[in-house]
C-alpha cells in the first residue's frame, strides 16, 4: 500500500513540477526575443522587431491571464477561425493551471506527510519518471518535429482552425515552427535538469540517513 500511495504520490508531484515548467517556459518571452533576431522574424514576416514584440507579448499575456476578455491583436488582424484558434489555445493554458493549483495541493500535503515520516523514497520514483519523460517526448521531435507538430494539433484541437491562412491571419508569420521546435527543447531540458536535482536531493538526503 506504502509502494502505491508512493507511486501516486510522486506521479502527482512529477505533473506539478511539468505544468510549473510548462507555465514557465510559455512566459519566458526572453526565448523568442532571442528568435526574433536568430531567426530573422523581421525579414520573414515584414514587421518591425518593435511591433513583432508588442504582438507577441499580447499573445503571452492573453492565453496566461484569467480574466475573459476578447482576442484582438495590438496591430495584426485576425480572422474569425483565428481568433477561436488562440481562444481554445487559452483555455489549454487555464486548464494547465487548474491541473497545476491541484497537483501543487496534493503534492503539499504528501511532501509533509513525507517528511514527518522521514520517507524520501518519494524523491527517487519522481526523480525517473521525470527523466523517462524528455527521453520519450524528445524522440518524436529529433525523428521528425514537423509531423510531430501536426499530430500534436489535431490531437490537442478538434478543427483545422490552427491551419493560418497567412493572407487572413499573418500572425503565423511571426510565429514560425522553429520557435516551437526550441520552446519544446527548453522544457524537454528543464525537466531533464529537475529529474537531476530531485535525484541528487535524494541521494544527498539517503546518504546522510546511513551515516
Amino acid at each position: 500500500m506504502k509502494k502505491i500511495l508512493n507511486l501516486i504520490f510522486s506521479i502527482a508531484f512529477s505533473i506539478l513540477i511539468i505544468m510549473g515548467i510548462i507555465q514557465f517556459s510559455v512566459g519566458f518571452k526572453q526565448l523568442y526575443y532571442f528568435d526574433i533576431d536568430y531567426l530573422d522574424i523581421p525579414k520573414i514576416s515584414g514587421y518591425s522587431k518593435e511591433e513583432i514584440k508588442l504582438n507577441y507579448d499580447y499573445l503571452i499575456d492573453y492565453n496566461l491571464s484569467k480574466d475573459e476578455t476578447n482576442f484582438e491583436m495590438p496591430t495584426i488582424k485576425s480572422s474569425k477561425e483565428g481568433k477561436i484558434h488562440f481562444e481554445e489555445v487559452r483555455d489549454i493554458f487555464q486548464n494547465i493551471n487548474k491541473i497545476f493549483k491541484v497537483c501543487f495541493i496534493i503534492s503539499a500535503v504528501f511532501i509533509f506527510i513525507n517528511i514527518k515520516n522521514k520517507n524520501i523514497e518519494f524523491l527517487n520514483i519522481t526523480s525517473k519518471a521525470l527523466i523517462s519523460i524528455p527521453l520519450i517526448l524528445s524522440l518524436p521531435i529529433i525523428i521528425n518535429f514537423e509531423k510531430s507538430f501536426v499530430i500534436f494539433h489535431k490531437l490537442m484541437f478538434s478543427n483545422d482552425y490552427w491551419i493560418f491562412d497567412p493572407s487572413l491571419d499573418p500572425v503565423i508569420t511571426i510565429l514560425p515552427e522553429t520557435f516551437f521546435f526550441h520552446a519544446g527543447i527548453m522544457i524537454i531540458i528543464l525537466i531533464f535538469i529537475s529529474s537531476i536535482v530531485s535525484y541528487s536531493i535524494y541521494r544527498l538526503l539517503k546518504r546522510k540517513r546511513e551515516q
